[in-house]
């Protein structure tokens, strides 16, 4: 007996579920799909039976499809409404103290700021109509769009905005994009303010001309100041609420939303209709919105997945129209004809990298660093553990697309080098006969962190150096990270060690990434890896890496402000080796067909601006 391959072509009925109109049972629609399937077919050669002197040959074929499972592209939900899943909990929907991804994409819907990015990068205008710039581009001139209100039916005013800066800066608050405002845009006043020194905000260069006027006057010219006007740093405050309520309002946390009479006030697209912790968050479309008529999403569904497997799941049943999925699946969402069309890598630039304790041993050692950074194969995580070969390992941290990007130098960063990584151990005094300390590693545990950081710790082990990995969830890796900051543990007392906990900062290295806010290298180079930045834990510091920053923020000059840029990074990568780039960032996301979906290349999406499709998929 002997097995043929026979190449069949089968024909399917692929069973679309669409929904009908509001109140119908989802509208069953079949879709012919012809799909080629090797088989194999089970042949019987010339059997030979005896009968009254004739010699019968038979031949038996039989033919027994057995097809690789098809995906199909379905949609289950209810008609109007986007199923949406979180990779985690959001920290909390207080405009003013949103900073982390998931915080940011559900507070995005809520509130609305100035301006509104849409996909192809271009500002459009939101609660402002438009702004003006003075001939020394130092007063910018904000004009508000009249009639808004907010879901409880008071006006949004100018003033509102300007108590949203003024609370973002607020030492007591805590909220770390201070530094935007601060050192980056140089809002007159804002530095003193957010230090403490100036107690008087009405002194920082930020007030209300009248109910629709904002006036915002800086300390020097910033020509990327409009791109900033887009974003979540100018969403505004209800200050009256604040002082009624005895809490918070809105709340930093999901514990507040445990009160099932508690109501937020927004003035978005969206409002809150419901916050289950751990499981899900509802928004439902705002009537009182200026925009109302255009937003034709009724309903968001928010599912918190941490497990991506989850998400997957969901979005292969028809359940979700967007999904996260985890390294492992990348070759058969490649493979499946459905599924790859689905397959969205959008624009994002940002860049994945580790911290590295420079006050703690081993790490202090400029040469174990180097040795940390040599170890590490950015190539192999991105084939070999996300499976994702569209991503692009990264040298340098200004990602590409911006001005200044030099990740394509060879003499940026350090390469994969094993033999290098053993000299550096050598040279930071370590070998066989001393083998260094354990390296404690720390991570947060969502998405793909952990195949990601086994593999990176495995790299290390095999350099010569033992590792120990550290995880815990987003919002308590972050509270643990910004203990051991002075800049954020000044900021936010009630989440570090000033409360009277020591920080335990006995971490080597640390996991964060970055998406830029604007297209500027002080975007990243300045408002994160600054050692005055409250976004980087290392402890480095380096008074030449900031006086080229100083110099290249008030360079009017571009080239030969992005030189500047170009030298402070190489102190940072190559001289200080405070960090390792990992892998420049995308937006790599399952978007079901009929979709019509909108990603800024920079900040969360208003999803807002999405559409549903109304009929059958294609």
């Amino acid at each position: 007996m002997k097995l043929r391959p026979v190449l069949l072509t089968v024909l399917l009925f692929a069973v679309l579920l669409v929904a009908g109109c509001a109140g119908r049972t989802p509208e069953v629609i079949e879709k012919l799909v012809t799909v080629e399937v090797p088989v194999e077919v089970t042949v019987v050669e010339t059997q030979v039976v005896e009968v009254t002197r004739q010699v019968e040959k038979t031949v038996v074929v039989t033919a027994t499809p057995t097809p690789t499972p098809i995906y199909v592209s379905r949609i289950n939900v209810p008609k109007g409404t986007l199923v949406y899943p979180l990779t985690g909990e959001p920290a909390t929907l207080d405009p003013q103290e949103a900073v982390d991804d998931i915080s940011t994409l559900v507070a995005q819907q809520l509130y609305e700021g100035l301006f509104n990015m849409r996909g192809d990068g271009t500002l459009v205008p939101a609660a402002a109509t438009g702004f003006q710039a003075s001939d020394d581009s130092k007063v910018y001139t904000v004009t508000l769009r009249a009639g808004m209100t907010w879901t409880d039916g008071q006006p949004v005013t100018a003033q509102q905005y300007v108590d949203g800066v003024c609370r973002l800066l607020d030492p007591s608050l805590g909220n770390s994009y201070y530094y935007l405002l601060s050192e980056i845009a140089m809002v007159a006043g804002a530095q003193d303010y957010a230090s403490g020194e100036l107690a008087d905000c009405k002194k920082v260069g930020i007030k209300a001309v009248d109910d629709l006027t904002l006036q915002i006057t800086l300390e020097r010219p910033a020509a990327f100041l409009p791109q900033l006007l887009a974003f979540r740093i100018f969403w505004p405050a209800r200050l009256d609420l604040l002082a009624a309520s005895t809490s918070k309002m809105p709340p930093p946390t999901a514990s507040e939303f445990r009160n099932p009479k508690f109501e937020i006030v927004s003035n978005g697209p969206y409002t809150l209709a419901e916050w289950q912790p751990g499981k899900r968050i509802v928004l439902t479309r705002n009537p009182a919105y200026w925009n109302a008529p255009q937003v034709s999403i009724e309903r968001i569904e928010f599912p918190v997945l941490p497990d991506l497997a989850a998400q997957f799941a969901l979005y292969e049943k028809g359940d979700a129209q967007v999904a996260e999925f985890p390294p492992e699946e990348t070759p058969r969402i490649q493979a499946e004809p459905y599924l790859s069309q689905e397959l969205q890598v959008l624009v994002r630039p940002g860049i994945s990298y580790l911290g590295l304790n420079t006050q703690v041993s081993p790490t202090l050692d400029v040469n174990f660093r180097r040795a940390v950074a040599s170890a590490i194969d950015r190539q192999a995580l991105i084939e070999e553990v996300l499976k994702q070969p569209w991503h692009k390992p990264a040298r340098a941290v200004v990602p590409p697309g911006v001005p200044g990007y030099q990740g394509d130098d060879p003499t940026v960063g350090y390469p994969y080098d094993l033999e290098a990584a053993r000299k550096y151990l050598a040279e930071a005094g370590y070998g066989e006969k001393n083998p260094p300390p354990v390296v404690e590693i720390w991570y947060n545990r969502e998405g793909s962190n952990r195949v990601v950081f086994e593999a990176i710790a495995a790299m290390l082990e095999r350099a010569g150096i033992p590792t120990r990995l550290v995880s815990s969830k987003w919002e308590d890796y972050l509270t643990a990270l910004e203990a051991c900051n002075p800049a954020a543990s000044l900021r936010k007392p009630d989440r570090t060690g000033a409360t009277g906990r020591p920080a335990d900062c006995s971490y080597n290295l640390y996991r964060m990434g970055w998406v830029m806010e604007y297209a500027d290298p002080a975007g990243i180079l300045s408002a994160v890896f600054s050692p005055k930045s409250a976004f980087q834990y290392t402890g480095w510091q380096s008074k030449p890496y900031e006086e080229l920053l100083a110099k290249a923020l008030a360079e009017p000059d571009e080239a030969t402000r992005t030189d500047l840029y170009r030298q402070a990074e190489k102190i940072l990568l190559n001289e200080a080796v405070a960090v390792i780039p990992l892998q420049y960032y995308d937006r790599t996301i399952l978007i079901k067909a009929g979709v019509t979906f909108d990603y800024p290349p920079l900040g969360a999406p208003n999803l807002q601006f999405w559409r549903l499709p109304a009929g059958p998929l294609p």
